[in-house]
């Protein structure tokens, strides 16, 4: 018998089944929904996944499998070994695994029982919010941990504000003040306002939330407050039950209670004095219960805090074990690229991680950490100049060695996956229903996907009609810039207007000049917006769909400028300089408006590449600017 139906409740049932034909089954869900991924939840309030996409798989046809939805187990006799639900019922059980999992631990804070304050934990809460997202305008969310920064990225939309309160620390307080700035700017980027200075001291508003009191004093007017603070193990079930508890429900190296035949797995269990509130230790456990259940025991040494969490297109991983006492420490950063990765060395040993940002090593490293492998001097010289340890080719996911963890959650290698796709299993549902990858956070999809040769869609970016268009039409503009003839002088004086004034008259000349540095200023504002903490306004998106059109009309009023003429010296190569930095822009353009079409892993690093290109010229223009504004006036 399972009481709880979370994820580690049906890792256990699923194990249960699986390593037995002749172990009957009864799992019971206290919540109305069936069975439900909580660990994507966040996903689903962003949009970016659906309903069907949270089910947590269970067998659909086992005759030894009950399930009790919407059933709440109120009691448990130890002695009797039976189970009281909320209906009155009784039922009988041999072994008896507890999972119940956690309690939201709100704050104390003064007004917090108002309409328009909510916790975000269940699928229930995940449904009010979302109906929530689209009228609030002014979203204050409480916890900076992985839920937090992920609920506060998934509430922001178009038209509304969205603050962070930053309570203890940014993600995990073993974040050093260089990766919370590097994870700040990518949060800041997205359009959420962090406040890491103040906390909320009262919550204003006659019976609905209205704004909120900071201990610095100031009043923000607010219609949502989210709490997505810490949890506590529910144990209250197991104490009434006479099971030892402390933090939460104390387990030994099997998983065992102090009470014959009873388990505890997950969130609510406490084993050497420690809790998780990860689904992937919970995983773990499930499998040693369920071991010692059939009679092929294994133990559970427990786990180092890992901690991750994930946004569309960034991730940020805590890996191993990251205190740095006594060990030696390496440090990559990049800022134009949001990443920022720190390695702990026991002695040459890899012994832990601390990664902000993508990284596409990611699931060798966390190999490495698991075995402690050595790392080789000429290894730590590449990390610490170009941010890799492996000087390989971009390799494919096929390419990859057998250790390779593909799904970080659940720790399963790229030889498992290839095993398992040998035997039959070739669609994500059937890996994820046999191994358990990618059905946790999500993120392992992808690289899932290249293995099973499936193209799974990126997500759309806004506005991308427009920006494809544009970009091909700056495409287009550049290639005639380049080829066309230059216009003609007028062959007549009794025209009202000779067109060369505008090329080679001192008024006209100017006007179309600063005209033209205006629009390239305007649009270096993209580069402005990602990287200053003090521009938030507007989603990221719509300053791309503005870059993208300011660099068309720039193009447009080069040609009124110039007329088609390329110039001569370092006007020629002004001119080249311009029109290639709006070239590799455009075709920037084109890859990321076409992203989600294009499902090629090797399209990001095109696209990478023209990026670097593109960054490179624009910084000669701002030189080779004013030398010509200079020598144009000097010669003048």
């Amino acid at each position: 018998m399972i009481i709880g139906a979370g994820p580690t409740g049906v890792k256990a049932a699923n194990q249960l089944l699986k390593k037995s034909d002749e172990l009957i089954v009864k799992i019971f869900n206290g919540e109305p929904a069936a069975p439900y991924n909580r660990a994507q939840l966040s996903y689903y309030l962003a949009g970016d996944v659906g309903l069907a996409e949270l089910d947590n798989h269970l067998p659909a046809q086992s005759d030894r499998l009950f399930e009790f939805d919407c059933c709440r187990i109120e009691h448990v006799d130890t002695d009797a070994k039976i189970v009281l639900d909320q209906y009155g019922h009784e039922h009988g059980y041999d072994k008896l695994i507890i999972a119940t999992g956690s309690l939201v631990t709100p704050p104390s804070i003064a007004g917090n029982d108002k309409s328009g304050v909510y916790c975000f934990r269940s699928l229930s809460d995940a449904q009010a919010l979302l109906k929530r997202r689209e009228d609030s305008q002014n979203v204050f969310v409480i916890g900076s941990g992985p839920l937090g920064i992920e609920t506060a990225l998934a509430m922001k939309t178009l038209k509304n504000r969205v603050f962070l309160q930053v309570r203890n620390s940014l993600f995990a307080r073993d974040l050093d003040a260089n990766a919370k700035g590097v994870l700040a700017d990518y949060i800041r980027s997205n359009g959420v306002e962090i406040i890491d200075d103040a906390a909320v001291q009262r919550i204003h508003g006659n019976g609905r939330v209205n704004g909120v009191l900071l201990t610095d004093g100031r009043e923000l007017a607010i219609d949502t407050v989210i709490m997505c603070t810490g949890v506590s193990p529910f144990k209250q079930l197991a104490s009434d039950a006479g099971i030892d508890v402390a933090r939460g429900i104390l387990v030994d190296d099997f998983m065992r209670t102090n009470c014959d035949g009873v388990y505890a797995v997950g969130e609510c269990a406490e084993h050497n004095g420690v809790t998780h509130g990860l689904i992937s230790p919970g995983y773990e456990q499930a499998e040693v219960c369920v071991n010692h259940i059939v009679a092929a025991p294994t133990t559970y040494s427990g786990r180092k805090g890992e901690l991750q969490f994930k946004f569309r297109d960034f991730s940020s991983h805590l890996l191993g074990d990251t205190n740095e006492q006594n060990r030696q420490v390496l440090v990559y950063k990049n800022t134009l690229k949001n990443v920022y990765r720190k390695l702990v060395l026991d002695g040459r040993c890899l012994v832990g991680a601390v990664i902000i940002g993508e990284w596409d090593e990611a699931g060798r490293v966390a190999s490495c950490i698991a075995k402690r492998k050595k790392l080789s001097r000429s290894a730590t010289r590449l990390f610490l100049e170009r941010g890799k340890l492996w000087n390989d080719e971009q390799l494919s996911i096929l390419e990859q060695p057998e250790e390779y963890i593909v799904c970080l959650c659940k720790n399963v290698t790229r030889g498992e996956v290839s095993e398992c796709m040998k035997k039959g299993f070739r669609t994500l549902p059937a890996l994820g229903q046999e191994l358990e990858a990618g059905i946790t956070c999500g993120s392992c999809q992808p690289l899932l996907s290249a293995m099973l040769k499936e193209p799974r869609p990126n997500l759309i970016m806004r506005h991308y009609r427009a920006i494809f268009w544009a970009s091909v039409f700056s495409v287009l503009v550049i290639a005639i810039t380049f080829f066309a003839p230059k216009l003609p002088f007028e062959r007549s004086v009794q025209f009202a207007f000779q067109f060369e004034k505008i090329w080679y008259g001192s008024i006209y000349k100017q006007t179309t000049g600063y005209i033209l540095l205006a629009l390239i200023a305007l649009s270096g504002a993209l580069s402005l917006r990602k990287r200053w903490k003090i521009l938030t306004l507007g989603n990221l998106d719509n300053w791309r769909f503005a870059h993208t059109i300011l660099g068309l009309v720039a193009l447009v009023a080069l040609i009124v400028h110039t007329g088609f003429r390329l110039g001569e010296n370092l006007s020629f190569v002004l001119m080249v300089v311009f029109l290639l930095a709006t070239l590799t822009g455009s075709l920037v353009g084109v890859f990321m408006s076409r992203n989600h079409h294009w499902t090629d892993l090797k399209l990001t690093q095109y696209r990478a590449w023209w990026s670097r290109v593109h960054y490179g010229l624009l910084w000669l223009l701002p030189a080779l600017l004013s030398f010509h504004i200079v020598s144009s006036y000097y010669f003048s």
